[in-house]
C-alpha cells in the first residue's frame, strides 16, 4: 500500500466539498436512520426510568382491589355502573384471613368541587383510613395527617394535595382554613408535597384525602367502598396475592361458578406491562423505519459513489499509471463511502439528541443519553457505507489506465 489513511482521507474529504450537494443527499437516509434510533433509545430510557420512580413513589408491593362496573338492569339512561358489594366487613376479612398483608387501606372516592372564597376547582376527593400516607409513600410539605381518631369521630378534616394548595389558596399558608367540599365545611389541616401524575393517569396533586367513616357518613351516605390499597410483605409474590385475593373475594361474595366477578384485582406491575408493551411496539416500529432509512441511505451512496467513479476515470487512470495497485483504488472509495456514512450518522447523533431534550423537556421525562445507542448506530453506519461502497470501488479497478486516460 503506497498511500496512507491520512491521503484517503485527504482524497475522500475534498471530494465531498467538491460535490457537497449530492453528497448531503446521500446522507440524509443515513441521518435519518441514526436519528431515530438514538432519540427513541434515549426517550425510552427516560420513560422507563420515569415508570420506575413512579412505581417507587405511588407505593411499594402494591396490589389494588377496586370495585368493577356492572350492568344495572332497569336503567334506561345509564346501563353500567360501578359494583356496589365491596364492604368494609370484606376488607377486615380479607386482613384477617390472607396471609402475606402488611397493611389494607379501604377506600371511597369521588369528584367534587372545592371552594375557598371566590375560588373554586374540581378535586378527586378520596376517603381512606389512615395509613394510605405510608402505603403511598406520601411527605408533607406542612401540616399533619388525620388519624385513627379522626376517621373513628368522622372528623371534617383534610390533607390536600400541592395543586389545591396554589390553586385555592396561591401557596399562602391553609392550615386551619376552611373549604367548602359539596358545600360542606371542611378543615384543611395539612398539604402534601408536589407528586405529578402517577401510572394510572391521576394527578396526585389534586387529590384531597379525607377520613373514610367521614367521607361515607357525612358526605357520600354510603355503606359500601370502592376499593383497597393492600401492601404485601416484602418478599411476597404479587400474582399469588393477587390470585389468592380473587378466589377469596368471590367466595365472601358467594359467588357461583359462572358468575362473572364484580370486582379486579391488578397491580403497579399489570400498568407498567400495558406501558412496556406500548414501548416495545413503539421499538419495533422504529427499527422498522430505521432500517428502511439505512437501506435508502444506502442506495443514495451507492448511487451517488457508481457516479463519482464513472466521473473520475481519469483520475483512476492516472493514480493506475503512476503505480496505484486495484486495492488503493478500492480503499479510495471504499473510504469515500464511509466517510459520507459515518458523517450522516454523526448529524443524526446531534439531531437525535436535539429531539431527545425536546421530548423529555415537554413529555416530563428524565432526560437520558445512552452511548450504547450512539456507538451502535455509528457502527451501522460505518457497515452500510462499506457495503454501499464495495461494488462501486470495485468497478473502479476495472477501468485499464490507457482506456479511462483517453475515455
Amino acid at each position: 500500500m503506497i498511500y496512507s489513511l491520512k491521503f484517503y482521507l485527504k482524497i475522500a474529504l475534498r471530494n465531498l466539498v467538491v460535490h457537497k450537494a449530492r453528497m448531503m443527499l446521500a446522507l440524509l437516509g443515513i441521518l435519518f436512520a441514526v436519528m431515530s434510533l438514538v432519540a427513541f433509545g434515549n426517550i425510552s430510557s427516560g420513560m422507563k426510568r420515569k415508570i420506575d420512580d413512579e412505581i417507587g413513589r405511588f407505593g411499594k408491593n402494591l396490589v389494588i382491589l377496586r370495585a368493577s362496573l356492572v350492568f344495572q338492569a332497569g336503567r334506561a339512561t345509564k346501563q353500567f355502573s360501578e359494583s356496589r358489594t365491596l364492604k368494609l366487613s370484606d376488607i377486615k376479612r380479607i386482613k384477617e384471613s390472607l396471609q402475606g398483608i402488611d397493611e389494607i387501606a379501604p377506600y371511597y372516592d369521588a369528584t367534587y368541587p372545592a371552594r375557598y372564597e371566590d375560588k373554586t376547582l374540581r378535586v378527586s376527593v378520596i376517603g381512606v383510613t389512615d395509613n394510605i400516607f405510608s402505603i403511598k409513600n406520601t411527605n408533607l410539605l406542612m401540616g399533619r395527617y388525620f388519624t385513627k381518631d379522626d376517621d373513628r369521630t368522622t372528623e371534617k378534616k383534610v390533607v390536600v394535595g400541592y395543586k389545591v394548595y396554589d390553586n385555592l389558596f396561591d401557596l399562602k399558608d391553609p392550615i386551619g382554613k376552611y373549604i367548602l367540599l359539596f358545600s360542606v365545611p371542611t378543615e384543611i389541616i395539612g398539604v402534601m408535597e408536589e407528586k405529578g401524575t402517577d401510572l394510572t393517569g391521576q394527578d396526585q396533586d389534586i387529590i384531597v384525602y379525607i377520613p373514610l367513616n367521614t367521607f361515607m357518613r357525612r358526605y357520600s351516605n354510603i355503606d359500601y367502598i370502592k376499593g383497597a390499597y393492600i401492601q404485601a410483605q416484602d418478599g411476597a409474590p404479587l400474582n399469588e396475592m393477587k390470585a389468592r385475593l380473587r378466589v377469596f373475594v368471590r367466595k365472601i361474595h358467594n359467588m357461583k361458578t359462572s358468575e362473572k366477578d364484580d370486582f379486579s384485582v391488578f397491580t403497579m406491575e399489570d400498568i407498567l406491562k400495558t406501558r412496556e408493551e406500548g414501548i416495545r411496539l413503539v421499538t419495533v416500529l422504529t427499527i422498522i423505519a430505521s432500517t428502511v432509512s439505512f437501506l435508502i441511505g444506502g442506495l443514495g451512496i451507492f448511487a451517488i459513489m457508481l457516479l463519482s467513479v464513472s466521473e473520475r476515470k481519469m483520475e483512476i487512470g492516472i493514480r493506475r499509471v503512476v503505480g496505484s495497485k486495484k486495492r488503493d483504488i478500492v480503499l479510495q472509495f471504499l473510504t469515500e463511502s464511509v466517510i459520507v456514512a459515518l458523517i450522516g450518522g454523526a448529524f443524526g447523533v446531534a439531531v437525535g439528541f436535539v429531539i431527545t431534550i425536546i421530548v423529555d423537556y415537554f413529555g416530563g421525562f428524565p432526560i437520558m443519553f445512552g452511548l450504547q445507542n450512539i456507538f451502535i448506530s455509528l457502527f451501522i453506519s460505518m457497515i452500510v457505507g462499506i457495503l454501499a461502497g464495495i461494488y462501486p470501488a470495485i468497478q473502479g479497478t476495472k477501468y485499464e489506465p490507457v482506456k479511462a486516460l483517453y475515455s
